[in-house]
């Protein structure tokens, strides 16, 4: 059975898209899905997968958008617009720019993961969480306060 929620068959088929179009490129994990070269410029892509052909809701990560502000003219969020067998129907590419018009940022979750078994220890894997402290928390909070539209 295979899983609904990958986007790994609309990053491939993207990566042989842009590979037929001359650039060299191949999947990442950071700071995009894809990174490819051509003309010796390289391009970020950060690749979004649907189903639905009519709306669409998601989310972009800060890591995502961190790269999309260092390097605009070079960076585009692609959309896959899939069918119920992977087939890619349509990609459509948006500036930064453009994203930013359907983008909002909601105030901030904090994750907790509570193992009620005790089997599992705690993880040594390397994280781009942070731990939660009351500092830490606040100054987000503070932050978040300050940029937030007024209710006026």
């Amino acid at each position: 059975m295979k899983n609904r929620k990958s986007d790994i068959p609309a990053k491939q088929a993207f990566v042989k898209k842009l590979n037929a179009e001359g650039f060299q490129a191949k999947e990442e994990s950071t700071p995009t899905d894809v990174v490819a070269t051509k003309d010796g410029v390289t391009w970020y892509f950060e690749i979004k997968m649907t189903r639905h052909d009519d709306r669409y809701f998601g989310a972009a990560t800060s890591t995502e958008w961190r790269q999309a502000f260092l390097d605009p003219e070079h960076f585009r969020f692609v959309v896959a617009i899939v069918d119920d067998d992977d087939n890619v129907l349509r990609f459509i590419e948006y500036t930064p720019a453009e994203f930013m018009e359907f983008s909002t940022i909601p105030p901030f979750k904090v994750y907790f993961n509570i193992d009620f078994t005790g089997k599992r220890k705690k993880s040594t894997r390397e994280t781009k969480s942070i731990p939660l402290t009351r500092e830490i928390f606040q100054f987000l909070d503070r932050c978040f306060e300050k940029v937030k539209p007024s209710k006026d």
